[in-house]
């Protein structure tokens, strides 16, 4: 953990693998370089032989929306579930009235819908 005073010397990289790529493959590299987050090519292969991973930016206004309004909904969702409970734990409740198990089955169908969306969200 850096806590002020000189950083850690960063660990120089020394060693090197060359690699031909044909015509077609290094514009596919470099589309892909275009479409990530990455500031550099080297820094994305690294990332792509060694951790398995490949980070992309979406352009997608209509997805980055959609995952906006989901975000919003599971705010909207917790914060109802965490006042639902809230109450009952200042009622302090040996038992859950007709009201109390119709809100609270409203909220669990909420968060079911949710995670129901979040997973088709994640697949595409």
């Amino acid at each position: 953990m850096y806590k002020g005073g000189r950083p850690n010397k960063e660990i120089k990289r020394t060693k090197e693998k060359r690699v031909l790529f044909t015509e077609d493959e290094f514009e596919q590299l470099n589309k892909m370089f275009k479409d990530s987050i990455y500031h550099s090519v080297n820094e994305m292969i690294r990332d792509i032989l060694l951790k398995k991973e490949y980070k992309v930016v979406t352009l997608d206004n209509e997805l980055r929306e959609e995952r906006n309004i989901i975000i919003g909904e599971c705010r909207r969702v917790g914060n109802n579930f965490n006042q639902l409970i809230k109450n009952f734990n200042q009622k302090k409740l040996d038992y859950f009235t007709d009201k109390d198990i119709h809100f609270l089955k409203i909220n669990i169908e909420q968060i079911k819908m949710l995670f129901g969306k979040i997973e088709e969200n994640i697949k595409r």
